[in-house]
């Protein structure tokens, strides 16, 4: 089942003015029901735009259609903020976007627009401050006293709290350092597994992406490049290098192993995967080597 599913989506800004701008040209794209799907691109192609497409914050252009589960946002548009609850958009630097004296009334915001009661905002908010890492003892702290990496864990759980039907993430882990890093995206993670939504992670970085996604979706100047899983979409090497984007750096260390001689395996494109496949062959050259000398012998 696909959770979004975009039909001859186009959009342009600034129509008949000199800036005028097509930013979107065509796009057909399907997002899975279930699992964490990765949208890259370049700067300018599009990312933005087609993320604020799928929770009605942008129209497409006639006859463009953007489906949730089956069914057009737009039918009904007297009940686009609906949408808004059920597809959970978070913007890049989210952090930027607190405002409330405490964390806890930060978190809360979203489920309280949703007129949920009290008891069920206050598990909301404990289960989202729990699935990004948050410790009880902040949520009475404002948000502005903690560090960056802790606000954006704030914003996050904020979204994540109102348990849309998809969230989608622009850039999450941006301006992180490598172990903030770890903590948002296995908040993440967990999050997707536990509540068996859909995730959509916008992202520059073909790391990020290739450890945490099931499926990516590559843009290129407003149209859709390539989509697939990562295996299908990182074989594609020249074409990602060309537009500007390439592919994790660990899959570059693997086929520059292979061109050398050495015999690993294609389609490697985490450090994980990588690990296991060097430990492989290091343990198949300790058995030949030993039957080797048994024979000698």
């Amino acid at each position: 089942m696909n959770a979004l599913e975009l039909k001859n989506i186009t959009y342009t800004y600034s129509k008949k003015t000199p800036f005028e701008h097509t930013a979107l040209k065509n796009v057909n794209a399907v997002f899975k029901a279930g699992q964490v799907n990765g949208l890259i691109g370049h700067t300018g192609s599009g990312k933005s735009t087609l993320v604020q497409m799928m929770n009605g914050l942008l129209k497409p252009e006639e006859p463009g259609q953007v489906l949730l589960f089956g069914k057009n946002i737009w039918d009904e548009p007297k009940k686009i903020r609906d949408i808004r609850f059920r597809v959970g958009l978070v913007f890049q630097y989210p952090e930027y976007q607190l405002f409330e004296e405490t964390c806890e009334k930060d978190i809360a915001f979203g489920p309280k627009n949703m007129g949920l009661s009290e008891d069920e905002i206050k598990r909301r908010v404990n289960g989202a401050a729990e699935f990004v890492g948050i410790d009880q003892s902040l949520l009475a702290k404002s948000p502005f006293e903690l560090s960056g990496g802790q606000k954006r864990r704030v914003a996050l759980a904020g979204v994540m709290a109102m348990e849309p039907e998809v969230l989608i993430l622009d850039e999450p882990a941006a301006g992180l350092d490598p172990i903030g890093r770890e903590e948002v995206f296995g908040g993440i993670r967990s999050y997707q597994k536990t509540k068996e939504n859909t995730v959509i992670i916008v992202s520059h970085s073909m790391e990020d992406v290739a450890a945490y996604c099931d499926n990516l979706t590559v843009l290129k100047d407003g149209q859709i490049m390539l989509t697939g899983s990562c295996g299908d979409v990182f074989k594609h090497e020249r074409e990602l290098t060309e537009c500007g984007l390439g592919v994790p750096k660990i899959s570059t260390f693997m086929r520059l192993l292979r061109e050398n001689g050495i015999d690993v395996k294609d389609g490697i494109y985490t450090v994980d995967a990588a690990l296991d496949e060097i430990l492989r062959l290091l343990k198949k050259d300790d058995v030949e080597k030993k039957d080797g000398g048994n024979k000698n012998a």
